[in-house]
């Protein structure tokens, strides 16, 4: 089921965000739209170049950040 968040100005699915140590971890093949849960907001996060944050909010009932980010492909480059 999908929603609509007037403040994020975003539909978002059901789905809870991520760990954000997970998406280093991710083999991303397409762009992909995703909430990051972090629970230490001062660490950076292992995001690629391309990747871009869309937009972030407290959870409070969490108590973590979590951030709407979409995560690119990576070019692997070609040794021929």
């Amino acid at each position: 089921m999908e929603r609509h968040d007037p403040q994020m100005g975003v539909e978002e699915s059901g789905a809870e965000p991520i760990p954000s140590e997970d998406i280093a971890e991710m083999e991303i093949t397409e762009p992909t739209l995703t909430w990051l849960e972090l629970s230490r907001p001062q660490q950076p996060i292992p995001i690629g170049e391309e990747d871009r944050v869309l937009n972030s909010r407290f959870n409070e009932q969490h108590d973590v950040w979590e951030v709407l980010l979409v995560a690119m492909p990576t070019e692997e480059e070609d040794d021929d």
